[in-house]
């Protein structure tokens, strides 16, 4: 920095104006990511009120609806046949001809494009298919169990999902049907099946469509639909993650359909339940709330980084503008409006920065006060402007002459002060330098008259150095004396004052 524009405020300003910036922060981050908090729950709140009031449950009916209709007309066929009048005379009149059932179960399965169609006899345990004789049940084989199971609930119809040995062992839905006789008593069991992969297809069709995890299960809790095959007929809510911990409450679902909220490896899933009637079963629907919310998420980190960024811009500009003021407002403190030098509060805090130097390093210093000669002739006759030019001119002179180091400072009125980290004698060799400065210096200007009063001002220099316990004050006023003095002897001079003692 030049001897002509040291200085800076004092460290507390900056502070002032870290706080500010600090404050400003605080608020603009608080008011943007508040604000996106704030938005975030809101909509968030509201897609998880829509998912749940309206979304779910429209597309669990919509499926119960479709399921009801497709499983409506295998329960219809197998019910019709259970009491079809055929298929009771032949099972009454002894089942001797074969060919006649097979043809039955075939035309009934052709109609209506079933997996499956039987009819066992609780008489002889023959098991007929539409293919023909099949086997002979058994209460010891593992495969005719569900038949007794059937037999001894004393039920007119059930659901059962079990393997078709008859049909390369195809997991299929069987709607089993009571048939009786004529007094009441029972003929054996009729129905038809439908193939898993069947309703696993319609299942994964509404997956994709409404873009959720829809299955079945039975009252017990035990997977009898599923897009993943594995788990049908082998896992129970009961065990699955996340809905372990509300079976019971699920499976209590009663006519009214039940919502559920739980946590499935780090993720909130949102389900709903509906019982189905005619299967005795119940429907799932799991909607993933967390990825339903995901652009909500996306929203509020673009928010949140739109934010920052217009509050970092803010911020910036912020500090822009109070730099620029602050700027101006430092050199409308220390610097001197007419000479842009130093002005008398710039001059105090130097002094105290030497001062601090000195008592560190014992370095010594001066202070030479400058007084122009012959300036009030300059306003009498040129006025004041030109009286101004003259001050400007000086003390342009003065910073140029001084080391870059020194400072340059206005007193008062066409009296000048320079702080040099010099002792007297190095002092002095500065004072004269600036005396020769002004001398050969055209203040007046070219093609300006020989009587100009400016051609004739010069300047009268008092040095002082530092000596323990000084003030500025004190040096200026030894200083001063020490300027009178050259005043005294016809100015253009310098002179020098030590201190008493």
């Amino acid at each position: 920095m030049t001897a002509k524009l040291r200085g800076a405020f004092p460290v507390e300003r900056f502070s002032a104006r870290n706080r500010l910036l600090l404050a400003l922060t605080v608020i603009l981050v608080t008011a943007f990511v508040g604000t996106s908090l704030i938005n975030y729950a809101i909509t968030s709140s509201a897609i998880r009120r829509e998912i749940v009031q309206k979304d779910l449950p429209l597309t669990r009916d919509n499926i119960y609806s479709d399921l009801a209709a497709e499983l409506s007309r295998p329960i219809l066929v197998a019910s019709s046949m259970a009491v079809d009048s055929f298929l009771k005379e032949w099972v009454e009149s002894g089942e001797r001809d074969v060919d006649l059932i097979t043809r039955y179960l075939r035309g009934i399965r052709d109609r209506y494009d079933f997996f499956s169609v039987f009819f066992v006899s609780e008489k002889t345990g023959n098991y007929y298919h539409f293919n023909g004789f099949h086997k002979v049940v058994s209460p010891e084989d593992a495969h005719d169990v569900w038949y007794y199971s059937f037999r001894d609930r004393n039920k007119d119809y059930e659901l059962d999902v079990d393997n078709d040995e008859a049909a390369a062992n195809n997991l299929t839905v069987f709607i089993n049907y009571r048939v009786a006789g004529r007094d009441g008593g029972l003929l054996g069991v009729t129905g038809v099946g439908l193939q898993i992969q069947r309703l696993a297809a319609l299942i994964a069709e509404y997956q994709h469509i409404y873009d959720r995890a829809i299955y079945l299960t039975d009252r017990a809790g035990l997977i009898q639909v599923h897009q993943d095959q594995a788990l049908i007929e082998k896992k129970s809510i009961s065990t699955l993650p996340g809905l372990a911990p509300l079976a019971g409450k699920i499976l209590a679902t009663g006519e009214e359909p039940q919502n559920f909220r739980f946590s499935r490896q780090g993720e909130t899933i949102l389900l709903t339940v509906r019982h189905i009637g005619q299967l005795n079963w119940l429907l799932f629907v799991e909607q993933n709330e967390t990825a339903a919310l995901h652009e909500a998420r996306m929203n509020l980190l673009r928010t949140v980084l739109v934010g920052l960024v217009a509050s970092l811009f803010i911020i910036g500009l912020t500090l822009f503008t109070i730099n620029h003021f602050q700027a101006r407002l430092e050199v409308m403190a220390t610097i001197d409006a007419l000479t842009g030098v130093a002005n008398r509060r710039m001059l105090e805090i130097e002094f105290s920065r030497f001062l601090s130097v000195q008592q560190r390093s014992r370095h010594p210093f001066s202070l030479i006060l400058v007084d122009l000669d012959g300036f009030k002739k300059v306003n009498d006759v040129l006025g004041h402007m030109s009286g101004d030019m003259v001050l400007r001119q000086v003390a342009d002179i003065s910073a140029g002459t001084v080391r870059p180091i020194d400072v340059v400072a206005r007193w008062g009125g066409d009296e000048f002060v320079v702080l040099t980290g010099l002792g007297t004698a190095e002092a002095v060799m500065v004072a004269r330098r600036l005396v020769d400065a002004v001398v050969t210096a055209d203040l007046a200007g070219v093609g300006t008259r020989m009587d100009d009063p400016r051609k004739e001002i010069t300047i009268s220099c008092g040095i002082t150095e530092y000596v323990q316990g000084d003030d500025l004050d004190s040096m200026i006023t030894r200083a001063d004396q020490a300027m009178y003095t050259s005043k005294r002897e016809g100015g253009n001079r310098v002179s020098v004052l030590a201190a008493a003692g």
